[in-house]
């Protein structure tokens, strides 16, 4: 078959988008890695003028975007997933912020990434995830996202749990990279269905007040793992 990649966006202000992908190769067991190759992009344009040229010659099979991949009609514009997350997690809830009051190009750059990447993974029937690299550390490491402080370390992880080597520096940037590089390993662990927890699929305890603007996607979360494992045996909780 011809080439695959999962890729990864963290969205940023200028000069501050983080862009991963990996190469990827089928085998009877999944989608197995073979090189990560990382970039910080300009803007939104950039990053996908850049993600054109890595991945012209193959299919992407997963994405993974650390932004908001659904909206909602409710109240603060929270979804399930975020208030799920903010009970599971009380010692990092406060970076999962009430959508309505996101100030930050996260979500109008995430938006129009996903816009303009549609053609692409809809032709490919790429699976779309969405990622919180920062929650999403700390529920695999049991550890706080304090890049500035822990970079090698850091980076260190990322790239063993991909099982690649990076052919950029992960540590050249803020954390733009880092979160691109994580929001690819949770689209991958979704497609290779070693996460099967879906945090889109929660039940909105009002009705489903679900706005698909980009089309179906998931939000693949590990379960079973450190701090997920209690949370797991509560999700069916009234929110």
């Amino acid at each position: 078959m011809s080439r695959a990649f999962v890729i990864g966006y963290d969205p940023g202000g200028n000069d501050a988008h983080g862009l991963a992908v990996v190469d990827v190769q089928r085998s009877d067991s999944g989608w197995l890695t073979e090189r990560l190759r990382v970039t910080t992009a300009r803007s939104v344009a950039d990053a996908i003028a850049w993600l054109s040229d890595a991945c012209a010659d193959g299919t992407i099979v997963a994405v993974g975007v650390d932004t908001l991949t659904e909206w909602s009609s409710s109240a603060s514009g929270f979804r399930p997933a975020d208030l799920w997350l903010r009970k599971t997690y009380p010692a990092v809830r406060n970076s999962v912020m009430s959508p309505n009051s996101i100030l930050s190009s996260m979500t109008v750059s995430g938006a129009a990434f996903l816009t303009l990447l549609a053609p692409r993974f809809r032709a490919d029937a790429a699976m779309v995830t969405e990622a919180h690299p920062k929650v999403c550390y700390y529920a695999l490491t049991g550890a706080r996202h304090t890049w500035s402080a822990d970079k090698a370390r850091m980076a260190k992880w990322l790239v063993d749990e991909l099982a690649v080597e990076t052919s950029g520096d992960l540590t050249d940037a803020d954390d733009n990279l880092f979160d691109a590089g994580l929001a690819a390993l949770a689209a991958l662990r979704g497609a290779n269905r070693e996460w099967t927890l879906d945090l889109h699929a929660l039940d909105a305890p009002g009705g489903d007040t679900r706005v698909r603007f980009c089309g179906p996607t998931r939000f693949w979360w590990p379960s079973g793992i450190g701090p997920t494992a209690d949370a797991e045996t509560r999700s069916d909780d009234k929110l």
